[in-house]
C-alpha cells in the first residue's frame, strides 16, 4: 500500500531531527537556499552542546561545489558556532569536495577524507551581465579578492606553502583533481579513512589467508 505524503513527511521530519540531535549535516550543491539551512541547523546544533567539548558537530560533504558567496557564508557560521558555543566542528569528504567544497572542507577542526574519494580545486566561475567597463572592473576586484582570500586561507590551514604558492596552485587555468593520499600530502585533510579498518576486507583476507 503506498505510502500517504504526510506520512513521508512526518518520516522525513523525524529523520532530520535525529540527525540534527547526532550533531550531523550532509552538504551537497551549494547555494544560497542551502546556506540558509545550513547556517539554522548549525546554529541550533550548537546550542544544544554549548560548552561540551566532547560533543562536536560533524559535517559530511560530498559536493560538487557551488557559489562561492554562499560557501563563505557557511565558513562563516562554523566559525560563529565554533567561537560562540565552544564547540568543534568536524568535517569529512564522502565522495568528493570539488571547487567550494574543497573550501568549505578546509573550515573543520579535524578534516577527513574517505579513502576512495577526490578533490578539485580551481579557478571559479562567474557570471556577468551588462555591458558598462565598471561591471568588469568590480568583477576583476571581487575575484582578485576571494583568490586572496582562498589562498591566505588553504596557507594557513595546511601549514604548508606560501599564500602565493597556492595562488599559482589553484588558479592555474585548468582543473587539479586530487586523490585523498596527494591531498594529505599537502595538508588539505589532517586523515584519511583507513581502507583496512573495513571489517568486510577483514573477514575477505582472513578467508584468503585460511585457504591457503
Amino acid at each position: 500500500m503506498a505510502m500517504r505524503i504526510e506520512d513521508l513527511i512526518r518520516q522525513y521530519n523525524a529523520r532530520r531531527d535525529e540527525l540534527d540531535r547526532q550533531g550531523a549535516y550532509f552538504v551537497g550543491d551549494i547555494n544560497p537556499d542551502e546556506a540558509e539551512r545550513f547556517s539554522k541547523s548549525m546554529l541550533l546544533m550548537a546550542m544544544e552542546r554549548h560548552g561540551i567539548a566532547d560533543r562536536p558537530l560533524t559535517i559530511y560533504v560530498n559536493s560538487g561545489g557551488g557559489a562561492v558567496g554562499a560557501g563563505f557564508a557557511m565558513i562563516e557560521m562554523i566559525q560563529k558556532v565554533r567561537a560562540t558555543y565552544g564547540i568543534r566542528v568536524n568535517t569529512i569528504v564522502t565522495g568528493y569536495a570539488y571547487s567550494m567544497g574543497a573550501i568549505l572542507l578546509q573550515a573543520g577542526d579535524w578534516r577527513t577524507m574517505g579513502y576512495f574519494s577526490t578533490m578539485m580545486i580551481h579557478s571559479g566561475s562567474w557570471v556577468i551581465s551588462g555591458e558598462d567597463e565598471k561591471i568588469f572592473k568590480d568583477y576583476h576586484k571581487l575575484s582578485d579578492l576571494y583568490q586572496k582570500i582562498v589562498s591566505e586561507l588553504f596557507a594557513r590551514r595546511t601549514g604548508k606553502h606560501t599564500p602565493g604558492w597556492w595562488h599559482r596552485f589553484i588558479y592555474s587555468g585548468h582543473d587539479r583533481f586530487l586523490s585523498a593520499q596527494e591531498c594529505l600530502k599537502l595538508g588539505l585533510v589532517d586523515e584519511i579513512a583507513d581502507l583496512e579498518s573495513w571489517p568486510i576486507l577483514r573477514s575477505r583476507a582472513a578467508e584468503t589467508a585460511s585457504s591457503r
